[in-house]
């Protein structure tokens, strides 16, 4: 099973740095005009090396402004069962990257971990932020239905 599994993990990668660095795509079919910005979670940041990849897809969509959060790289407070153990610490946590995301002026903000943007999207709702989008970064990337039009 090691032997097997070893195997898989070589040809596994997270979805940006597999179009980025495999696939070598040149150009996205999504459309969007308007500023972005981008979250690092941790585990992509930290784990699978991930940062430059989303951006420089990001930067081949016409129309796209990238405009960096302060802290992009700093945990949104989610970290699994981190936010139920330190309930408290999290919400500060996350209420810290949602004013580093209304800063930017950004319409959207653009992560590739569902945890990271369904806690920082519950936190921009409760903050009564009902106009910032959260999008991961396949729906901008292929530009779904009623995402980025």
């Amino acid at each position: 099973m090691r032997t097997a599994a070893t195997r898989v993990a070589a040809r596994t990668y997270e979805l940006t740095d597999f179009l980025v660095n495999v696939a070598r795509i040149q150009s996205v079919p999504g459309r969007y005009s308007g500023m972005l910005t981008y979250h690092d979670s941790c585990a992509g940041l930290r784990e699978l090396g991930v940062q430059a990849q989303p951006r420089a897809l990001l930067a081949r969509m016409p129309g796209v402004t990238l405009v960096e959060m302060r802290e992009s790289t700093t945990c949104c407070g989610f970290g699994g069962t981190f936010s139920v153990q330190f309930g408290e610490l999290s919400a500060h946590m996350t209420d810290q990257k949602c004013g580093h995301i209304a800063q930017t002026g950004a319409a959207a903000i653009v992560a590739g971990d569902l945890g990271c943007l369904l806690n920082i999207e519950g936190r921009l709702r409760r903050r009564g932020d009902l106009q910032t989008r959260v999008w991961h970064i396949a729906e901008v990337l292929a530009g779904e239905d009623g995402v980025c039009k």
